[in-house]
Order: structure tokens, then sequence, then C-alpha cells
């Protein structure tokens, strides 16, 4: 175990002990949900890019850059439209749909550790998702189309 492995490690741990403790504090939010699983994405994606940072630069120098941002990109992404409010559930669920394949594609090398965040942002996409409000409501006496 070298240092930067430790370093990732105590880093992802970090990030997903802040991520579960928002979501103590919100229990009854429905976004907190989405959100802490969005934060524990970007722990274990620091995480393990930090990890395979020394190996990375060594077998592939300056390709490091865009080996390693695409998935730290795809994990700040919903982050950030979580801030903002706006389309969080498609930017998610396009994030991890990029990180899953960037982590198949790289699968041959150390990309297949980018699937784990890949499953965590696919399920906090799962978990944005708001049901419908405002279907009609049926009245006593309406019968069902069925009937």
């Amino acid at each position: 175990m070298n240092v930067a492995a430790i370093v990732g490690g105590v880093l992802a741990l970090f990030v997903i002990v802040g991520a579960l403790l928002y979501l103590s504090q919100r229990r009854g939010a429905p976004q907190a949900l989405g959100r802490s699983l969005r934060l524990v994405a970007l722990g274990l994606t620091l995480g393990i890019v930090v990890a395979l940072l020394p190996d990375t630069v060594s077998d592939n120098g300056s390709a490091t850059g865009y080996l390693l941002g695409v998935p730290v990109v795809a994990a700040l992404l919903p982050l950030a439209a979580d801030l903002t409010g706006r389309a969080v559930g498609a930017t998610t669920a396009l994030c991890a749909l990029v990180m899953l394949a960037w982590g198949l594609l790289l699968g041959l090398g150390d990309g297949v550790y980018v699937v784990v965040p890949a499953l965590v942002l696919g399920a906090a996409a799962i978990a944005s998702i708001t049901s419908r409000r405002g279907l009609p409501v049926r009245e006593r006496g309406d019968r069902p189309v069925d009937a």
C-alpha cells in the first residue's frame, strides 16, 4: 500500500462521513438522500483518483489529465446542478452513464475502479426522481373507466 492509496482512502472517508452527517441532519428532506449519494460518489471518485495518480502519471505521462479528469468532472457536475437546482436528475444520470462508460472503456487498466462511483451516481439519479404531483383526484361518485 503506497502513500497515495492511504491519502485517497482518507479523503474518500472524509467526504463520505461528511455526506452521512449531512443526511443524518436532514432526514425529512426528500432531496437529502440524492445529495448525500452524490457526495459519496465524489468522495469515492477523489479517493480513487488520488490513489491511481502516481501509477497513471508514470504509465501515461501527460495523458493523466484527461484519463483521471473525466471521472472527477463527471462527479462534480451533479453537485453543481444540485447547487443551482436545475436538471439535477438528468445531469446525475448523464454523468453516471459517462463515468460508467469511461470506466468500462479503461477497464483493462485501472479504470475499472471508476465503475463503483458510477453505480453510486446511478443510485443518486434514481433517488432524485420526484413523484408526480397534481394528478387529478377522482371524485367519490366517478366510476372507473374499466367498469
